[in-house]
């Protein structure tokens, strides 16, 4: 695929502009006129940056992945003859290679490099370039460099000359000097003074302190007349004077420094040369130029990195930085972590333009609630976090919190239809939950987390025995995959009988986990978990195989059984090798498909009818039987029963022991009525008892299982068992 870096910036606008009118505007000409006009203002910005500025993009090795015009134009060559290559194309050779050595330390470590760097060009001819380097970090493993360059040359060739005029006629050169020129010494005590200070920048900053440039005369400087020396804080406020004095130390070691000063509202661009003599540093001589019109540009580019640009508000960044100001100040706060519920059920149905556009109406609205303190942050597809100063109990987060989730779900007009959402929210307080934005986060998470368990639409404040449930969660999920690793389940098996012979039918294969070896782990505690995670694929699986090969060696055996029952969660009917794994498993085992009956529950049938019944119509094709477990539990629709290819009909547990209590005996009598009208095998489950089992016999129904039978039975046990040992136990 082609890269935008290998595109150029015009051509790039143009293709842009192109494909969001054929794909999205059609023939909405009011759209398109609007879509027109923001890509004028975008080519315009994009000629004012090529007739202003020089920029590159490189990566981690240094090779050039994207150039402006202006840099084809400075530098004389071709674009191609400089994408995929390195800057030493135009390397003049001026600088030392630690130079550059200490400028890739620093962009790698993720700061910002400011310097002047003399290139040179096809021809030959060198240029200076003032400099700004900014790492941009697209995600932990990858990275890019944006160069900002503005052209110095001219500013380079004044200073060659003020130079080599200081010696000869100083003060004919200092009065024509645009911008600023000082010079600093030490007197016989060695403190510092300033024996210039001048250009047009030095002038207006003086003036307005009732100040006079110091400008002496070349005569002065070449006698060296250190009495005329002005301390630098004359000048000069404190903290200006004290970087100045910093900075001088490492010019005395013989190091040219560069470094930003601001001047009222100038931003200049300073750098300090040793003066030498007789091999000995006896001063600095400093140049400024003004970049307050780079710099600008360059806070400008640095503030986009903290906006989110769909919604108008601040991003993942902004909010990292926020916290730790906030933090450092030791305020109270707290973190209320919004998630929306359902969107991406709307984005899905109504399309990502509409999803778009209800986000920005959600922005807004919760806009409109921020206390006066309080900031917005988006921080994920429909994820957003308000940072709120401690308020009084009377407006505390959670009550303000509740208020949001009211506000949400309000109804939004989006497309002349109305849409409606909620939300779920997760609170964390500093300093009490936290004292970093990792902490704090967390510690929302974990109660959003909460909040969405206990069924959404409510706002939940972080408790500390929130943590240890999710810790002990992903304990859980760590065990269950050693577990499975380290062959800790096993299966049981129950029997299903025929109630007019008191014959096996068939048996249910169930899970078991021998968790470590140490203790019996029932299904109840750890299969909603494994759902909820989606290990109940790996899981289920193993449940599948195992029991078909387990029923193969039954058969090998010549055990008497029908069928090998499975219960299927509905994660596994949702995968798309779902039918292409049952088929694996039973070629794998050597089952025949006709001793497998794989039971799903009504619920999970009836919510996804129409691609289940294809499902299930294609394995009824390969011979295995379909059973409807926990018939009765959930929609309970008979008119589905004729439509579905099933060959059994599970009556839920939870009936038999209304029997005993004469309740729902009619609707039991129904169900086994219906299912023997249809045609169906019908299994009680749950039985227990012998007034169950003789109420079960009088209305025919064909086969039961449960404890008055059978518990559930070691694969090694399945052979040997007969029904009459287990009815005199």
């Amino acid at each position: 695929m082609e890269s935008i870096f290998d595109t150029k910036s015009d051509e790039l606008l143009h293709s842009l502009k192109t494909a969001i009118i054929n794909e999205s505007l059609g023939e909405d000409i009011a759209l398109q006129e609007k879509l027109e006009d923001a890509f004028l203002k975008m080519e315009l910005m994009n000629y004012a940056l090529n007739e202003t500025m020089i920029i590159a993009v490189t990566n981690k090795a240094g090779q050039i992945l994207y150039i402006n015009d202006r840099f084809t134009q400075i530098s004389g060559y071709e674009r191609e003859e400089l994408l995929g290559k390195t800057h030493k194309v135009v390397n003049s050779k001026v600088h030392p290679p630690s130079f550059f050595k200490e400028m890739w330390t620093m962009i790698l470590s993720g700061e910002t490099w400011t310097g002047e760097i003399c290139n040179q060009r096809k021809n030959g001819e060198l240029y200076w370039v003032k400099t700004y380097i900014l790492p941009v970090k697209i995600n932990e493993k990858e990275s890019y460099f944006l160069s900002i360059r503005t052209d110095i040359t001219s500013e380079k060739e004044k200073e060659k000359l003020l130079q080599a005029a200081i010696v000869s006629s100083f003060d004919t050169v200092v009065n024509q000097v645009n911008n600023l020129v000082f010079k600093v010494e030490q007197d016989a005590y060695g403190s510092f003074g300033l024996s210039l200070l001048s250009g047009k920048i030095a002038s207006t900053y003086l003036s307005k302190r009732g100040l006079e440039p110091i400008s002496p005369t070349s005569q002065s400087l070449m006698e060296n007349n250190l009495f005329s020396l002005t301390p630098i804080d004359t000048y000069l406020p404190k903290d200006i004077s004290k970087r100045l004095l910093e900075n001088l130390k490492n010019v005395y070691t013989g190091k040219e420094v560069s470094y930003k000063e601001w001047l009222d509202d100038k931003c200049i661009h300073i750098t300090l040369s040793p003066l030498e003599q007789n091999g000995k540093v006896i001063g600095a001589l400093g140049f400024g130029n003004d970049i307050t019109e780079l710099e600008s540009a360059r806070k400008a580019l640095a503030e986009l990195a903290y906006y989110d640009h769909l919604t108008n508000t601040f991003n993942t960044a902004a909010l990292e930085r926020d916290v730790l100001q906030k933090v450092i100040a030791e305020k109270p706060f707290s973190f209320i972590y919004i998630d929306l519920d359902r969107f991406k059920n709307i984005n899905d149905s109504l399309g990502h333009v509409t999803g778009d556009t209800l986000l920005q109406k959600v922005t807004d609205r919760l806009k409109k609630m921020l206390l006066k303190t309080g900031s917005l942050y988006r921080i994920g597809g429909d994820e957003f976090v308000i940072l709120i100063d401690e308020v009084s109990p009377e407006e505390s987060s959670l009550h303000y919190a509740k208020l949001l989730i009211q506000e949400v779900e309000q109804p939004f007009l989006v497309d002349k239809m109305e849409v409606y959402i909620s939300c779920s929210i997760g609170i964390s307080h500093f300093p009490s939950h936290g004292t970093s934005h990792h902490d704090l986060h967390r510690a929302a998470d974990i109660a959003l987390n909460v909040t969405k368990e206990s069924g959404k639409r409510n706002a939940i404040l972080f408790d500390h025995r929130h943590k240890v449930a999710f810790v002990n969660k992903v304990l859980l999920e760590s065990d269950i995959r050693m577990g499975l690793e380290n062959k800790e389940f096993y299966l049981v098996f129950q029997p299903k009988v025929k109630l007019e012979t008191e014959s096996i039918d068939g048996y249910e294969a169930l899970i078991r986990w021998n968790k470590k070896g140490k203790e019996i782990i029932s299904p109840n505690e750890f299969i909603p978990f494994a759902e909820e995670t989606g290990l109940i694929i790996p899981i289920g699986r193993y449940v599948l195989r195992e029991a078909c090969r387990q029923a193969a060696q039954w058969l090998q055996e010549e055990v008497q059984f029908h069928t090998i029952s499975v219960n299927i969660s509905p994660a596994e009917l949702e995968q798309n090798d779902f039918l292409q794994n049952v088929q694996s498993i039973l070629e794998e085992t050597r089952l025949p498909a006709h001793y497998l009956e794989l039971e799903v529950t009504e619920n999970v049938l009836m919510k996804n009818m129409e691609r289940l019944t294809g499902v299930l119509l294609e394995l009824k094709a390969q011979g295995v039987k379909i059973a409807m477990d926990d018939f009765g539990s959930g929609f309970s629709n008979f008119r589905y029963l004729s439509d579905l290819p099933i060959h059994t009909l599970k009556i839920d547990r939870l009936f038999m022991n209304r029997i005993l209590e004469k309740r729902d005996e009619v609707i039991v009598s129904s169900i086994i009525r219906i299912g023997h009208s249809l045609g169906l095998e019908v299994v009680a489950e749950g039985v227990e008892d012998v007034e169950v089992i003789d109420f079960l016999k009088m209305h025919n129904c064909h086969t039961v299982q449960g404890y008055y039978y059978s518990k559930p039975l070691l694969a090694q046990d399945v052979p040997t068992f007969t029904i009459e040992e287990k009815k005199d136990c």
